[in-house]
């Protein structure tokens, strides 16, 4: 076997180990929280030894950020993919509320962990978020954009869209995975119109 395919199967072997391990992970921390859940719970829930969970995580703690910090990517990958084909500013806008109230129903036990305060991220957790909060809302604004640009949105501080169009929703959607309110799917319209009509010009 060529050794470039022999290296691609085993990245690709690893991501699937990790994956699984994260997974797991996210079980657990639902079931007993981050504190109250052991390497040992993960690793036989896993199926996999302890050694390979410190190999790749360096730690329990190290697989709580590594969990956070990849839910965050997803979570940031489906919200940019859902906007990139939006062909107004009333659509983009709508489609912020829109897809944080559909991506948490559907991945409940994720949401509710980004929402929980349960890490203690390490300073290169730190930096690594900040990056990737950098890197998605330097997209975000490219993307919003074109529609400030022909006057459908308002012209406002930079640092102010984003809590005005998701920032509502966020807030409703952590209330209710912590048991309060109804689901999102049966006000996000109520949070889809009230945003657009925070930022329209």
């Amino acid at each position: 076997m060529p050794r470039s395919r022999a290296n691609s199967r085993e990245r690709a072997a690893t991501t699937a180990r990790k994956e699984s391990i994260l997974s797991t992970a996210l079980e657990c921390f639902a079931e007993h929280g981050v504190e109250a859940t052991t390497i040992s719970d993960i690793q036989a829930r896993a199926h996999c030894s302890v050694g390979s969970i410190y190999h790749h995580f360096g730690s329990k703690e190290g697989v709580a950020e590594a969990l956070f910090i990849s839910g965050i990517e997803r979570l940031n990958r489906g919200m940019l993919r859902r906007l990139g084909g939006c062909q107004s500013g009333q659509e983009c806008v709508k489609s912020v509320v829109y897809f944080y109230s559909d991506w948490s129903a559907r991945n409940q036990k994720l949401a509710r962990y980004l929402h929980s305060r349960d890490v203690e991220f390490s300073p290169a957790a730190r930096e690594r978020l900040k990056s990737i909060h950098l890197a998605y809302i330097t997209e975000i604004y490219r993307l919003f954009a074109p529609f400030v640009e022909n006057g459908e949105l308002r012209v406002l501080p930079l640092e102010t869209y984003v809590p005005l169009i998701s920032g509502a929703i966020q807030e409703y959607t952590r209330r209710w995975l912590s048991g309060q309110g109804s689901s999102p799917a049966r006000v996000k319209e109520l949070f889809a119109d009230a945003a657009w009509n925070a930022v329209k010009a």
